[in-house]
């Protein structure tokens, strides 16, 4: 279970607010329901993915005992 904002609470935040978690989080729920998007999703999915690029992509994780290999957002 995600917890955190909101889709419709972040459409009213500059992408640069968001935080890693919340980028992570909606570009893979959006890329996975990328088949039945509309226009509008399909052009927050491009912009979430732009932000993360900008960022220079997502962290890297360890993968070990401790510490999953993908960031865990909820």
């Amino acid at each position: 279970m995600y917890v955190g904002r909101e889709l419709n609470r972040l459409e009213s935040i500059p992408l640069p607010e968001w935080s890693v978690d919340e980028l992570s989080y909606y570009r893979d729920t959006l890329q996975r329901l990328q088949s039945v998007l509309n226009a509008d999703g399909k052009r927050i999915l491009q912009n979430v993915s732009a932000e993360i690029s900008a960022r220079g992509g997502l962290p890297a994780q360890g993968g070990d005992y401790d510490h999953p290999s993908t960031i865990h957002y909820d």
